[in-house]
């Protein structure tokens, strides 16, 4: 009997220490351009931090489904790919070459793990050398933490990788656009990289957790890759460039980058509160930092942010439920580095239903927080 309890702690025990399986990348299709999108960059180098702060058995498997998520689903183009795996002075360095889905799938599924330090600015600097002579439009994607330090732990100056960047920009014949991606949830973390990737005009903050799923990849690789091409005649108008029509559009206007329902609002799309809860958790926190990083790219953007209720509990209360949860998320990016004076909170309660408010579908798209520009 003794031994077979034995035998059972030991099993239990292993079972408590053994990791997480890694998350299987995304499926997700090639992306493919709509009828007003177009590629645009002419290169990319993909930075994938492989250092010591990122847990191999944890936080770096996931940041590789990451990576091979994104390889899988870039859009068929005349562009050059290549990237840098680093960690101290390790590296792994795919060049430049033209765009081959075999050859850069293959190599985001090849990235190990290198430990030692972070040395963003020089990975940064070594996409600098891949890139010195080109022309046109570039990208540059890092996957990182964000915690800086060097080959023996001590903290690297964050002003070097910013140093980094003006220097790319500088001897590149065109426009250099830098998109970070979170690793792990460290707040300096993440607010290094959100400042990073606003050095360059076009660039883009975003968490792993933000991308999660076929749309949120797609968004993010829009992001990266395409533009809004020139109205044809041909084709229908969609002068905001959200994807909606502007025949269908019921909130024109929406700025690039921002993500929009079916009726061409910017709706924070992983927002959702639990009942009577003004809580925001963690999908939420990566939604609205996606919405942070549209108001850094569009400094001059005031925004007022609508809080939604579906037609459950009395109007007078969901009216000032919606007041709440609107706060809540004014309060989150002011935190996340937005001017309150950019934000105003307004509740609208059960007043405005994006759905039909009679079955349970209807009522859970009710249940929203829009991004309403204002100036």
């Amino acid at each position: 009997m003794c031994s077979r309890i034995l035998l059972a702690m030991a099993v239990i025990s292993a079972l408590a220490c053994a990791s997480p399986p890694p998350k299987p990348p995304i499926r997700a299709a090639a992306l493919v351009p709509a009828a007003h999108e177009a590629v645009a960059i002419d290169q990319l180098i993909v930075l994938v931090d492989a250092s010591s702060s990122i847990d191999e058995d944890t936080l770096f498997r996931d940041q590789k489904s990451l990576v091979e998520s994104f390889a899988r689903a870039m859009p068929d183009g005349d562009y050059e790919a290549g990237g840098i795996t680093f960690g101290g002075f390790k590296r792994d360095t795919d060049s430049l070459k033209r765009f081959d889905r075999q050859r850069v799938t293959a190599d985001a599924a090849s990235i190990k793990h290198l430990s030692e330090g972070t040395p963003i600015h020089k990975a940064i600097a070594e996409a600098g050398d891949e890139l010195r002579g080109q022309s046109g439009r570039a990208a540059i994607v890092l996957y990182s933490d964000g915690l800086l330090t060097d080959e023996i732990g001590r903290e690297i100056d964050p002003q070097l990788a910013f140093d980094a960047v003006a220097s790319v920009e500088k001897s590149y014949s065109g426009q250099v656009c830098l998109h970070t991606v979170q690793t792990g949830s460290d707040p300096a973390g993440a607010e290094f990289l959100r400042k990073l990737s606003a050095a360059t005009e076009c660039g883009s903050f975003r968490t792993a957790s933000g991308v999660t799923n076929v749309a949120s990849l797609n968004q993010f690789e829009r992001d990266v890759f395409l533009e809004a091409t020139p109205d044809v005649a041909a084709a229908p108008s969609d002068l905001d460039g959200d994807g909606v029509i502007d025949a269908r559009d019921a909130c024109p206007g929406t700025p690039r980058g921002a993500s929009v329902d079916e009726r061409g609002c910017w709706v924070v799309q992983g927002l959702r509160f639990a009942h009577d809860s003004t809580q925001i958790d963690a999908n939420g926190k990566a939604s609205l930092d996606e919405v942070a990083a549209v108001l850094q790219h569009n400094p001059n953007l005031h925004v007022q942010i609508d809080g939604h209720t579906d037609s459950t509990g009395t109007p007078e209360y969901n009216l000032g439920l919606s007041d709440r949860r609107a706060e809540a998320a004014r309060s989150y990016l002011t935190s996340a580095g937005i001017d309150a004076s950019r934000l105003k909170a307004r509740g609208f309660g059960e007043t405005t239903p994006a759905a039909d408010n009679a079955s349970a579908e209807g009522r859970a798209i009710t249940r929203r927080t829009e991004i309403e520009p204002t100036e």
